[in-house]
């Protein structure tokens, strides 16, 4: 405990200061992420709907569902506690749980307690991982369940738990813990380094806690059927590494320009870092096992590097890697005064970064905007929404739906996905001025449309009721 108590202060320092800010600073769930997750997962409490997350009482099959009935159940039982608050609580608690595991599994190798707080602090501090403890997102959960399972490899029922945390989180991408642990150790017997029979035990652990977690994989099969196999395994997996579908477009070194936009000078330093560790390991002077610990994550940017798709946090996991080659070379200084000068450097450096450039106690990731006040404006005047994307946004859909970049579900959610959870009723969205059109003068009822589209609609009409939110107009006949 005594020799711990530095990551303990600076962790139980760090969860008061965030928890505060949070507390004090709510804001309304941005887009994405955040609003589809809780509402998702409040249909599904809803609707009785365990199965899948639903989205306007229609299954979701691109995500597992976990992370939404998660964050779904905390707003439903936060009771006066608003779920802006309650549901970025549970990812900060989330976080410090990360940051612990860090700890500890760095600690295996770096044996500096120090240093090791060190690393937890580099990545506590990286503007990514911030923005991940205190807002809603699965990817914390997959980094939680990653570092889970080596830390508790050892437990059969310990291991199991947290690589249901990560498949359940990120369906087939959570079983990288598997590949990676597995490769390792099938490398070591072909280098003679243990027995078949321990191989085999190893293997056959992993074999029966991956066999188990495929039963879910096969029952979404049973009951989706194509459906799910074509939305879940083709579409959220498969197409997202050979194709940039959607909106996720990128340079080839997007993830690298990430890694450095993300961590600055330590990005440059774990390059240091990690040509020394290899040094060392050639030389035997580094033991394969501590080699599995300090690039366990390197996999995960490499394969980023290869995929089409790009999408800035998926770099999240990658973050540790960085940090820990950032700080364990200077470990390898014997000279005490000399490592505890550039420890200090360090120190300053990522001070300086998060207290000067980020001001990480001041930076907010959402506001309420002009589609949030009318969501809540229309709640209680509206049986439902009828929304015009704007002429941009309907332009370019129909580039990528003529290039094949879009997927089942891409028009389901609209520019403001938040909309439909703080409308709380049924949100149309239309890619396509006719059909919104034909529905608009047919029809009685609430209808959006943007400030470049209004000029199309007989708004001077004493029948209609006209109300402007900045560039939204909603109309209601």
């Amino acid at each position: 405990m005594k020799k711990n108590i530095l990551v303990i202060l600076f962790l139980t320092v760090y969860f008061f200061a965030l928890g505060y800010k949070i507390i004090h600073q709510p804001t309304p769930f941005y887009d994405w992420d955040e609003s589809l997750y809780v509402q998702t997962g409040k249909e599904m409490i809803e609707q009785n709907k365990f199965l899948m997350p639903v989205w306007q009482g229609n299954y979701w099959l691109d995500k597992p569902p976990l992370i939404p009935l998660i964050y779904g159940a905390i707003a439903r039982l936060s009771f006066s506690i608003p779920p802006e608050i309650s549901t970025r609580i549970l990812s900060l608690i989330i976080a410090i749980t990360v940051l612990v595991l860090v700890y500890v599994f760095y600690q295996r190798v770096i044996k500096n307690a120090w240093l090791s707080t060190l690393v937890t602090a580099i990545i506590a501090f990286t503007p990514l991982f911030l923005q991940r403890a205190q807002t809603v997102n699965l990817d914390i959960f997959v980094l939680l369940g990653w570092l889970g399972y080596m830390v508790f490899f050892d437990s059969f029922l310990g291991g199991l738990f947290f690589l249901f945390i990560c498949v359940m989180s990120k369906s087939l991408i959570g079983f990288y813990p598997v590949a990676i642990t597995g490769s390792f150790y099938l490398w070591q017997f072909l280098t003679k380094k243990i027995r078949r029979d321990e191989l085999g035990k190893i293997l056959k652990k992993m074999a029966i806690q991956s066999a188990i977690m495929f039963t879910w994989f096969i029952l979404m099969i049973l009951v989706f059927g194509k459906q799910f196999w074509v939305q879940h395994i083709i579409e959220s997996h498969f197409r997202r590494v050979t194709s940039s579908i959607e909106f996720h477009f990128g340079e080839r070194i997007f993830y690298i320009t990430q890694a450095i936009d993300q961590m600055g000078y330590f990005f440059w330093l774990s390059i240091i870092g990690g040509i020394i560790v290899f040094l060392k390991l050639l030389k035997n002077k580094f033991s394969e096992k501590d080699a599995l610990i300090g690039f366990y994550l390197l996999p995960w940017f490499i394969f980023l590097n290869l995929t089409k798709t790009k999408i800035f946090w998926y770099f999240l996991p990658a973050i540790p890697q960085f940090a820990f080659l950032a700080v364990f070379w200077i470990k390898q200084i014997k000279i005490k005064p000399i490592m505890v000068f550039f420890g200090l450097s360090l120190l300053i450096i990522l001070l300086y970064q998060s207290f000067v450039k980020q001001n990480v106690l001041a930076t907010t990731y959402s506001k309420p905007e002009s589609y949030y006040y009318l969501s809540l404006y229309a709640k209680d005047r509206c049986p439902s929404l009828n929304v015009l994307m704007d002429n941009k946004s309907r332009e370019s859909f129909a580039t990528l739906e003529k290039m094949g970049l879009l997927i089942t579900t891409t028009k389901w959610w609209g520019n403001h996905p938040s909309m439909v959870y703080y409308f709380g009723k049924r949100i149309n969205f239309y890619y396509e001025k006719t059909n919104f059109d034909n529905l608009f003068h047919d029809r009685k009822g609430c209808f959006v449309v943007e400030k470049n589209d209004l000029s199309n609609y007989s708004v001077k009409d004493k029948q209609l009721s006209v109300k402007q939110y900045e560039d939204y107009f909603l109309i209601k006949k």
